[in-house]
């Protein structure tokens, strides 16, 4: 899938993004509502749920190390509430059960510095899967 097919499929799509770094949201607000057609934030897994019950997103894109509840465990209630919704995780490590937990939650993994390719690549992995 190549990058314009991406954004074609993801124009109909919404998009929840939880991270506890004020300037990755600010970030983020910038460029998903151009992606999307609704963007969701929340800066912890506990807000993160409430947002999902609230906006029920096609996609989550969340860090993994957050204050109060850490990325794994809120995607852990979500995927028993909605079994297809898609995922990618977003880490500043490159550790090994991190990348497991995502892969047992049929996840893509990225480390961050997000780049742009790397985003379209991992959203185009999670549309297509």
């Amino acid at each position: 899938m190549d990058r314009n097919q991406i954004k074609n499929s993801l124009k109909n799509l919404s998009v929840l993004f939880v991270d506890d770094e004020e300037i990755v949201i600010d970030i983020m607000q910038d460029i998903l509502p151009m992606l999307f057609k609704n963007a969701y934030y929340a800066r912890d897994g506990i807000e993160g749920i409430e947002q999902f019950k609230l906006n029920k997103p096609d996609i989550i894109i969340t860090d993994i190390s957050m204050p109060h509840m850490d990325g794994i465990s809120m995607l852990k209630i979500i995927k028993e509430l909605d079994s297809n919704v898609k995922i990618i995780l977003l880490s500043g490590h490159n550790e090994q059960d991190q990348i497991e937990a995502c892969q047992d939650l049929n996840g893509e993994f990225i480390i961050k510095p997000i780049s742009s390719n790397i985003l379209y690549q991992a959203l185009g992995n999670v549309i297509s899967a």
